[in-house]
């Protein structure tokens, strides 16, 4: 591939001496206003533009006969005196005026001249360069096929754009004096430096879309690697384009806005570390090492004004470096047009048909180096049918090559493979993608004539030099893996084992924070770029149709690499279920083991691949991976219409999914339609990214057990992150409801306005009477006025599927409560309202075993009657008669502990001795005492389910069973985790169970750590939110557990847990565990995705992200688990929030392992040990799962939610998994009780387990076990 010469301006340059001594002229006095800088410079006028520096103009004298090429910076000049010449000198006569005008003028078509022939050099250069590769004499414009390039939006979601539309985007920028940085993105072979080259192209042609643009420059990042020198930003650009530096200084000093640098490849600069300490570098004439000045245009540091395109395969580094405002792109390939049209520029339709009927061939050809490929291998025959994988078609063109060109070379086809694969992996490994033609010749003999390499004239500075790179850089990929593949055996597998350590570790680093990313960075970098080895080296490992092409040459391979990479891909994939399980699969889809992916796949928990859009060879490898599992626990995805397409016949196969899309399309109505009837899919969510947050915006759709619910955002409720909640039962329902929130949009954007806050609710409420199987409405509303009152009935009334109406309110009720309950009781219906909520039901008894009951105050009994209901003056009533908490007396209580099946149940016990207020050191509990008494309380189990009759409930603490000998308590005061505001501090609510009832207590007053409720009996209590209060962070805690795995191998469970969850109560769960005590505190986001950063990074981290649940028990599973050596003594843990870019929420910090024990925490039994050492073999070989799990619910030593996973997981093994799950929870007690039942049930499997050898190997080491949830 020869590159074309750039062009020069020879006719243009100064002799060397004429220019040596412009710059470095004679000493000369410098004018005060002279910067130090330019010390060695003429006399010149500083002239101020808008890049940031000063452009420096020689001053020139007055000639008569000048000419535009006469002005040029490169002719030679005459001086005049040494003094700086003021052009704004007001002293100046007349006529010097004139001249210094007609100076600048004349300069100014010279340096239009100097643009007009650059664009031309740009024109020669790229013109001609893909009919030049193809052999076809046609135009770059009229070969070029645009691949699909994706946008990403602030909420998330993808648009498509194309290459004129960038533009746009820098345009859009300069117009508001903003300028932008657009990333794109894009795989090896995906067409990154085709798109920059085509930019280049229309800006020299002048083209509509780039006309606004004064100057483009276009900086290869591979061949600014190639030089050694240090230079200045003007002479970068000038080596890189062909311009002498007075030219370029020329033309940006006339045209100084409205320049774009286009910075292609910046993932092959050969960053360090010391690239982000580095003190900036903002002067334009300081000499500097190319990266540093790249590097500085990135950080705004010069040129701060200028455009930039940035073309990357990995975008970490660019997005650290990055400041102001930038756009991200990516390169999603070729789409079935795009596929067709590239063929018919190459005149082979007959080709393309064939290729169509092949689909696996045909989707590969969505990458456009393949599609490539392919297109030059159809011009030697047709394609065998056999290609699967993308390294077979890598093969198979190899092989073409060989066959064609390489039949008369000195040497053999192994040698020159080698000798090629020896010279890739060099490069690989040193980033390196160009070769010097001296050092080639150490490696491949004759590289001028082999098939896989192109040369090209590479310019030094003063001479010209032959350098080779292959045909394109994923075939370095290819001929790397390749070597590997030849090498002798023990070599082989060195060279194996290291490549997988770098890629793995760079995983592991890539979750360190911001702060201590620039360490890690080059690790991260370099591991990306080594992933398509491994690809290859999977691929090559395929044992259907490869082995022929190494049996034709006669080449022994390395028969046990397929193992290492087996067993590494086994380990990594339940560690790393989210950022790198796609590269997981396409690794499983290279190797093409059916019976391999099953394994894999049937353990992992949650495959998540829902933060980037899936390209088509991602869906098509996803699709592969599901055909060979017999279903999925829970899938994440982001595709689009035309990728769920493909993907919908096998995503019934999953138990849980879960999509990001812009839109419901027929193929999530059959979804949909299947979701919980009978098949496995039996929990669907759907999130809907087009215009979310705008007027009537349909959000998320989620299905479960039949029910459809549809989550709707208004223009009133966005203000407050409160959305509108449907629950229908027919799917076509849900397309008309979506059809016309959609409708309304457009009506409201048509009109240029909002509808107003009622309008909007009388609107919806009227729809929602036409919608057939409507079942529950949960409307979010600004206020609740009497005008909504008669469509609430009317709704009522046309809806006969309507079981239940909740209404939420941002302000305070204006209806008629009195009146709209009567009215309400007349049609059977019954309304309870709950301070700015109300719940309307049927009055048929719902709650056949929980009554719903509100207690009030004496004092409401007369509110009832009023038009309206305030609690804001009960709250300060009754609030100015209360203590806070803070002034209660702290006691420890007695600490009993259960008999030896309930001993991870602990009994607080406290002997009150006189009146006052109490509070409890381990659970925060403050008692108010009217006198001594005997107070015993303990947290218990219960059915959270329980809270589901009572509208938009949650539980927010854990359920206290308080009890008072001598009844002398007046008043209870919980402990809550809110983070107190405005927003939230109407949230809070206590739920009393008494007598098979709930009844909801209204608190005297919520301070910033209590719930203060009065009470009159004592019974069960529990601390309630609502969950439209939801959203807000809460007071969280970070608490740690050791346990010896094994001689070799310790686990530290890692629980993130509301911070009103006593530490007691964990331990107790946990006593086989060694707790470590550090400073827990921090703030935490219901549903928001948390991850682990941990150090030293040889620490297996599973799962790798988590969404934080409030877990109030009884079972505290946790979060994370970190397996490590046993020599470990130390670790720096920290928690990120991934969904808002990784910040920290809880700091890193030391955590030692080599504590002492905590108090109480005795060896493990030997029961306990049973089941820890024989967990593998117990899931295999227990069959009476279900009569163990009956008898330990029982005995309350499961919940019946814990209890019903056991009972719908199959087959048997997975049951076994759930329970174990529940063992490791439940501490010594439960797992004692259940080798008592193992031993009733089946005597000669334990009899069996405990005779034969100590297994070392527990389960956690196994993959489908290593991440358990429940």
């Amino acid at each position: 591939m020869e590159v074309p010469d750039d062009f020069n301006f020879s006719d243009l340059a100064d002799s060397p001496e004429l220019k040596r001594r412009r710059k470095y002229p004679e000493p000369q006095k410098q004018a005060d206003a002279q910067e130090d800088h330019l010390a060695l410079l003429p006399p010149t006028v500083p002239i101020k533009i808008s890049h940031g520096f000063k452009k420096i103009l020689p001053t020139i004298e007055y000639c008569q006969q000048l000419t535009p090429h006469s002005l040029s910076m490169t002719e030679p000049i005459t001086q005049t005196s040494g003094a700086v010449v003021n052009s704004s000198d007001s002293s100046k006569p007349e006529y010097m005026k004139k001249r210094s005008r007609e100076i600048y003028k004349r300069q100014d078509l010279g340096a239009q001249d100097i643009v007009h022939q650059y664009k031309l050099s740009v024109k020669k250069k790229y013109e001609n360069v893909l009919s030049f590769l193809c052999g076809e004499q046609e135009t770059f414009s009229a070969m070029y096929t645009e691949p699909v390039i994706m946008q990403k939006n602030a909420n998330g979601s993808f648009k498509i754009i194309s290459v004129s539309e960038l533009f746009q985007m820098f345009l859009m920028s300069e117009l508001f004096d903003d300028p932008i940085t657009i990333i794109l993105q894009g795989n090896s072979g995906s067409g990154k430096s085709t798109i920059a080259q085509k930019i280049m192209l229309d800006w020299a042609s002048e083209a509509i879309s780039a006309s606004f643009l004064n100057l483009v420059f276009y900086l290869r990042c591979e061949e600014l690697m190639c030089i050694s020198a240090e230079m200045n930003l003007i002479e970068l650009l000038s080596y890189n384009c062909g311009l002498t530096s007075d030219q370029i200084s020329q033309m940006l000093q006339q045209s100084p806005e409205k320049v774009l640098f286009i910075i292609d490849g910046f993932d092959k600069l050969r960053l360090t570390q010391d690239i982000y300490q580095l003190s900036p570098y903002a002067d334009p004439l300081q000499e500097a090492p190319p990266e540093v000045i790249l590097c500085a245009l990135l950080r705004g540091h010069i040129l701060p004004e200028s455009f930039l395109l940035v073309t990357t395969r990995t975008k970490e580094t660019v997005n650290k470096l990055l400041k102001g405002q930038s756009c991200f792109t990516e390169i999603m390939g070729f789409y079935e047009k795009e596929v067709e049209k590239y063929f018919q520029k190459f005149s082979f339709i007959k080709a393309y048909y064939s290729v169509m009927a092949n689909e696996t061939l045909f989707t590969t050809c969505s990458i456009p180096v393949i599609c490539r490929i392919i297109v030059e291998r159809v011009k030697f025959g047709a394609v065998a049918s056999g290609l699967k994988t993308t390294t077979s078609i890598y093969v198979d063109f190899v092989s073409t090559l060989l066959k064609i060109h390489c039949q008369g070379l000195s040497r053999s086809v192994p040698t020159l493979l080698r000798s090629l694969g020896q010279l890739a992996e060099t490069g690989m490994l040193e980033q390196q993608v160009l070769f010097e033609e001296k050092s080639l010749q150490e490696t491949v003999s004759d590289p001028a004539y082999s098939p896989f390499l192109c040369n090209f004239l590479f310019k030094r500075r003063i001479h010209q030099e032959t350098m080779f790179r292959f045909m394109h850089l994923s075939f370095q990929e290819f001929f790397t893996a390749l070597y590997y593949v030849l090498l002798d055996e023990e070599e082989s597998q060195r060279k194996v084992r290291e490549l997988l350590h770098t890629v793995e570790r760079g995983w592991a680093l890539s979750c360190w924070s911001d702060r201590d990313f620039s360490i890690a960075d080059v690790e991260v970098r370099h591991a990306k770029l080594l992933q398509p080895v491994i690809l290859f080296l999977c691929g090559l490992c395929q044992k259907e149709w490869i082995p022929s092409f190494f049996e034709k040459h006669n080449m022994a391979v390395s028969i046990n690499i397929e193992t290492q990479l087996k067993e590494w891909l086994n380990q990594c994939s339940p560690r790393y279920q989210n950022e790198h399980m796609l590269f997981i699969l396409h690794c499983l889809y290279e190797l093409h083991d059916k019976s391999f992916v099953e394994k894999v796949l049937e353990g992992l928990i949650l495959i998540d691949l829902s933060n980037i859009p899936l390209k088509m060879t991602d869906c098509w490898v996803l699709k592969y991976c599901l055909q060979c599992c017999e279903h999925i626990r829970n899938l994440k995805l982001h595709v689009t219409s035309d990728n769920l397409k493909m993907l919908q016949p096998e995503l019934y196969r999953c138990k849980e999914l879960w999509l990001k899309m812009d839109r419901i399309s027929d193929d999530v109505v059959g979804l949909i339609s299947a979701a919980g009837k009978g098949k496995i899919l039996n929990k669907l969510i759907v999130k809907m990214l087009e215009n979310s947050g705008s007027v009537f915006c349909p959000e998320v759709v989620s299905v479960k057990n039949g029910d459809i619910m549809l989550s709707v955002g208004s223009s009133v409720i966005t203000e407050t992150s409160l959305k509108t909640e449907l629950t229908l039962t027919c799917p076509d329902s849900l397309i008309s409801t979506i059809k016309w929130v959609k409708l309304q949009k457009e009506r409201a954007l048509y009109s240029y306005r909002y509808f107003g806050a009622e309008e909007e609710e009388v609107r919806l409420l009227t729809f929602l009477q036409s919608v057939s199987d409507l079942k529950k409405v949960c409307l979010q509303v600004s206020s609740l006025t009497n005008i909504l009152a008669p469509y609430i009935l009317s709704l009522i009334q046309n809806c006969p599927s309507l079981i239940e109406l909740s209404i939420n309110s941002r302000n305070k009720f204006l209806l008629k409560i009195q009146s709209l309950k009567q009215s309400l009781k007349q049609m059977g219906w019954i309304m309870t309202v709950w301070r700015k909520s109300m719940f309307i039901q049927p009055d048929a008894k719902r709650f056949t075993k929980v009554e719903l009951k509100i207690k009030r105050e004496k004092s409401d009994s007369k509110r009832e009657s009023s038009d309206s209901v305030s609690y804001s003056s009960l709250k300060a009533e009754s609030s100015s008669a209360q203590s806070s908490s803070e002034d209660a007396e702290v006691f420890t209580p007695e600490l009993i502990h259960g008999d030896d099946e309930d001993k991870h149940k602990n009994t607080y016990r406290f002997l009150c001795p006189h009146a006052g207020q109490f509070q409890c050191s381990l659970t925060n509990l403050v008692f108010v005492m009217e006198g001594e008494g005997k107070m015993q309380y303990k947290i218990v189990s219960w059915d959270s389910h329980v809270l589901d009759g009572l509208g938009q409930m949650q539980a927010a603490g854990p359920l206290y069973n308080i009890d008072c000998s001598a009844g002398s308590v007046s008043k209870l005061h919980f402990p809550h985790c809110e983070i107190f505001s405005e927003e939230n501090k109407d949230g809070l609510a206590v739920a009393h169970f008494t007598g098979g009832n709930v009844e909801i207590i209204q608190p005297l007053k919520v301070t910033e750590t209590h719930v203060i409720i009065d009470i009159r009996e004592l019974s069960n209590f529990v601390l309630v939110w609502i969950k439209s209060k939801l959203g807000f962070p809460i007071r969280g805690q970070v608490l740690l557990f050791l346990r010896a795995l094994s001689l070799e191998k310790n686990k530290l469970n890692v629980h993130l847990l509301p911070e009103n969850v006593p530490v007691s109560e964990v331990q107790s769960r946990h006593q086989d565990k060694k707790y470590i005590e550090t400073s827990s505190k921090c703030h935490l986001i219901l549903n928001q995705e948390y991850s682990l950063c941990c150090q030293p990074e040889e620490c297996e981290v599973q799962p790798k992200t988590e969404m934080f649940e409030c877990n109030f028990g009884p079972n505290y599973h946790p979060t994370f688990e970190v397996f490590l050596d046993v020599n470990i003594e130390e670790v720096r843990l920290g928690i990120l929030d991934k969904t808002e870019g990784g910040k920290e929420v809880w700091n890193r910090r030391r955590i030692f392992l080599t504590v002492a024990p905590s108090k109480g925490v005795e060896p493990p039994k030997p029961e306990t040990e049973f089941v820890n050492t024989h967990g593998d073999k117990l899931i295999q070989r227990v069959s009476s799962v279900m009569a163990i799990a009956d008898s330990l619910k029982s005995k309350n030593m499961i919940t019946s939610e814990i209890w019903g996973k056991i009972k719908a997981a199959e087959p048997k093994q997975q049951k076994m998994r759930v329970l174990l799950e529940a063992l490791d929870s439940g501490g010594d007690s439960v797992k004692a009780e259940f080798y008592r039942r193992l031993k009733e049930n089946e005597p000669h499997l334990v009899d069996e387990l405990e005779s034969g050898p100590s297994r070392s190997s527990s389960r956690y080491y196994l993959p489908h076990s290593t991440s358990r949830t429940l």
